[in-house]
C-alpha cells in the first residue's frame, strides 16, 4: 500500500474541483492517483442490489452503511499506488443525523498520512449546490443546516486526525481564492512527500546535561 491522503469537505465546498487541479499540478512530481470513496462504495452497493443511485446510499441503515464502508476500505487499501482519497468526514443521513465517514478499524487499515479538509462559506456552498445539475435529487439545505454540517465535519476530521496521528490541514475555498487554495494543497502534499523521502530530523537527547551558567540565560 502506498501513501494515502484523505481529501474531504461537505458537498458544495469545491473539494473535487480543488483536488483535480492540485493533482494536475503535482502528478509528475509526486505520483498520486485520485480515488473516490463514494464511487467505490456505490459500486459495491450496486453489486449487492442495495441502491440505484448515489443519493440512495444516505438512506441505508447505519449497520449496512458501516459494512459497505468497510468493504470499500479494504478494496482501496489493497491498491499499491499513492492515493488522494476523495471522500467525506461526516455523512448526513436522510433522517438529518450524521454518520462518521471513518470508523476506527477503517483508519487503522488506511493509515492516512494526512487529512486535507476543503471548506467554504455556507452561502457559497448553498449556491454551488443549486448550480449542480448532476445531482437533481440533492436536498437544498438552509445556511444554518450547512453550517451545522461544516462544524460536524471539522469535529470528525480533528478526531480522525488525532486517532490516526496524521496531519490535518483546512483550506478555505471561497470565490476568488481558488489559486491560493490549490497552491496550499500542493504545498501540503510536498510537505508530506518530503517527510517520507529521507529528510533527516535532528532529535535532541532527552537527558543532555545542563552546561549553562544560569536557568534561563
Amino acid at each position: 500500500m502506498g501513501k494515502i491522503v484523505i481529501v474531504a469537505g461537505v458537498p458544495g465546498a469545491g473539494k473535487s474541483t480543488v483536488l483535480l487541479e492540485a493533482w494536475k499540478r503535482s502528478e509528475q512530481e509526486m505520483k498520486y492517483t485520485i480515488v473516490s470513496f463514494g464511487t467505490e462504495m456505490f459500486s459495491l452497493c450496486q453489486e449487492a442490489g442495495l441502491v440505484n443511485n448515489r443519493d440512495e446510499m444516505r438512506n441505508l441503515g447505519a449497520d449496512l452503511q458501516e459494512e459497505m464502508q468497510w468493504r470499500a476500505t479494504k478494496r482501496i487499501a489493497e491498491r499499491p499506488e499513492n492515493i488522494l482519497l476523495d471522500t467525506h468526514c461526516a455523512i448526513k443521513t436522510g433522517s438529518g443525523s450524521y454518520f462518521p465517514g471513518f470508523s476506527t478499524r477503517m483508519l487503522e487499515r488506511l493509515s492516512p498520512r494526512a487529512i486535507l479538509l476543503v471548506d467554504a462559506h455556507e452561502a457559497e456552498i448553498r449556491g454551488r449546490r443549486r448550480l449542480d445539475k448532476s445531482r437533481p435529487l440533492r436536498t437544498i439545505e438552509s445556511n444554518e443546516d450547512i453550517l451545522e454540517h461544516k462544524l460536524i465535519n471539522r469535529a470528525y476530521a480533528a478526531a480522525f486526525s488525532a486517532r490516526s496521528g496524521c496531519l490535518l490541514r483546512i483550506v478555505q475555498n471561497n470565490t476568488g481564492e481558488f489559486e491560493r487554495v490549490v497552491e496550499e494543497f500542493v504545498n501540503t502534499l510536498r510537505f508530506i512527500n518530503a517527510d517520507t523521502q529521507g529528510v533527516v530530523v535532528k532529535v535532541f537527547p532527552q537527558n543532555e546535561p545542563d552546561t549553562g551558567s544560569g536557568s534561563n540565560g
